[in-house]
């Protein structure tokens, strides 16, 4: 595929033209990099990044006498602001393992800032940048951003995935950070189908091995979620069967049998709640927490 880009402002339009058809993708990225917020202590102090003790201990006392707030008659708000950037930066720089720790932050921070950079500047001609830019936004905590990124790709471009345009392992990835964005805002129906996505895949190659079972045990909750919530009975019939299919312990079956009785019940199907709770003790005779729904379902059997 061939693709242009052109900026306008904080929108980019990537005009991408496929093998079916064209149509150009309006893209909404920030115009420059914003550094991540790790304040400059060297700058604060006045000095090069290789300064000794010594002249950290200098600069410190020089720095700490003229912006002292006594020092700063009518200024003392300002002086004060700046007195304790000058301590802070002064107590990071003077202890050899909290200045490692920091020069290390801050180099991380600008190899961040320097590829993010390089990114958007590929981005607007190749949406594998742009693929790319989503697993950075996620990997650096910024959901929202990959997100929109990401939806802007899904509803301009037919039938998208990041496959194509990114390997193996860096789409699964990306696909996970994706489906945990979702499932954190709120957005549950996105992160089943791509939770769903990723364990079809780990089915066909294994690459998560042991925290595929942690992927199964956060769509299982969304499953539940839409159990408990659900307004008719074939919802909840379709959920507990995605859910059977997961292969879950014995114990947490059971669990779930119970909350899928409840949900029967509470859409008043009274069948396929008895015979949910039937099956949760048959599956755990010692099953906690269902006297209440035993209760008022017997009750109901006997006043049926």
């Amino acid at each position: 595929m061939n693709i242009e880009g052109v900026e306008r402002g904080l929108i980019i339009d990537i005009c991408v033209d496929s093998w079916d058809n064209a149509f150009t993708l309006n893209i909404q990225l920030p115009c420059e990099v914003k550094r991540m917020s790790i304040p400059d202590y060297y700058s604060i102090l006045e000095i090069e990044a290789n300064a000794s003790d010594k002249e950290i201990k200098q600069a410190f006392w020089r720095l700490a006498k003229k912006f002292h707030p006594d020092k700063n008659p009518g200024n003392e708000r300002s002086a004060e602001q700046k007195f304790k950037q000058i301590i802070s930066a002064y107590e990071i720089l003077i202890n050899k393992e909290t200045r490692c720790i920091y020069d290390e932050r801050a180099n991380l921070a600008n190899i961040y800032s320097s590829y993010k950079e390089n990114l958007l500047r590929k981005a607007k001609k190749d949406v594998v940048y742009l693929c790319r830019l989503v697993l950075l936004e996620l990997l650096n905590h910024n959901p929202q951003s990959a997100l929109e990124i990401y939806e802007s790709l899904a509803l301009k471009i037919p039938g998208f995935s990041l496959d194509p345009y990114m390997s193996d392992a860096d789409t699964r990835d990306c696909e996970f950070l994706l489906a945990e964005a979702y499932h954190r805002m709120g957005k549950l129906s996105q992160a089943a189908w791509l939770y769903e996505r990723i364990l079809e895949k780990e089915r066909k190659k294994i690459y998560f091995r042991s925290f595929a079972q942690e992927i199964k045990l956060l769509l299982k909750d969304i499953y539940v979620h839409y159990i408990r919530m659900s307004e008719c009975s074939e919802e909840i019939f379709t959920n507990m069967e995605k859910i059977l299919a997961m292969g879950l312990s014995k114990n947490e079956l059971a669990w779930i049998y119970k909350k899928t009785a409840e949900a029967y019940y509470r859409v008043n199907d009274m069948d396929n709640a008895l015979e949910s709770l039937r099956q949760a003790f048959q599956i755990y005779p010692k099953l906690s927490g269902a006297k209440r729904i035993s209760k008022k379902l017997w009750d109901g059997k006997g006043n049926g």
